[in-house]
């Protein structure tokens, strides 16, 4: 087999693995919104399906043809190294499939809040923002895995270009905004308390792993003395 046909097979192998992980996510996702909020009749859970659909198309397209590399990595979900893991995986899971839950109860059955008109854009613009500086960490980091491990097998360096010439965690950025849309695309003020602890635990793992990177991978303290943000630039 030449070197273009194993790599055409190579990604056609990730193209089959998405689409299988994105169905099913989607089913979960889906089941839990209108499962919660007892009724098919909400208009913004199905603007929040609707986006996040050609979303997460074009991120993969984006990521296949340019570094495929971080889309097979991260599809592997291979065991973190560190301890914090343990607890930090099992809790972004149940926080994350509380969002859902939380937005059907109360913007979908319950109202037990109400959001106006405006926080539906707003949060698509932070949806947006969020998922472009996550795909951009993920076009210029092929290290960067689910889980927190130094991936000696792969020869992982410090990469300190694109948003990393800004911030030392440009992906948390992301997330974190990211998660801040969800709430608002929703309806839900209530979910922010599911986002807001997801917050605390990213910001939590971004301490465990820089501690980490500094002690174990060759180059991360130079960078950290170059890159002063963690997640802001200008600001913190």
């Amino acid at each position: 087999m030449t070197e273009s046909h194993a790599f055409r097979a190579s990604v056609g192998s990730l193209c089959k693995r998405i689409i299988l992980r994105v169905v099913v996510g989607f089913g979960i996702w889906g089941g839990l919104l209108f499962g919660a909020a007892g009724t098919f009749a909400w208009p913004r859970a199905w603007v929040q399906l609707a986006l996040w659909l050609p979303t997460i198309v074009l991120n993969f397209a984006i990521l296949l043809r340019v570094n495929p590399a971080v889309v097979a990595a991260r599809l592997e979900g291979k065991r973190g190294s560190a301890r914090f893991e343990r607890v930090m995986i099992p809790f972004f899971l149940i926080g994350t499939l509380a969002i859902p839950v939380i937005a059907g109860l109360d913007a979908g059955r319950f109202g037990w809040s109400s959001a106006s008109r405006w926080t539906l854009w707003l949060g698509l613009i932070l949806h947006v923002g969020g998922d472009a500086i996550m795909v951009w960490a993920m076009a210029v980091n092929p290290f960067l895995e689910k889980t927190v491990r130094i991936q000696k097998e792969r020869h992982q360096q410090v990469v300190t270009t694109g948003p990393y010439a800004l911030v030392r965690h440009p992906m948390y950025t992301g997330s974190i905004l990211l998660m801040a849309g969800m709430p608002l695309v929703l309806g839900s003020w209530w979910t922010f308390v599911s986002v807001g602890l997801l917050t605390l635990g990213v910001i939590i793992r971004m301490f465990f792993e820089e501690a980490l990177l500094r002690r174990e991978l060759a180059g991360y303290e130079d960078y950290v003395h170059r890159r002063r943000y963690r997640l802001l630039p200008g600001i913190w």
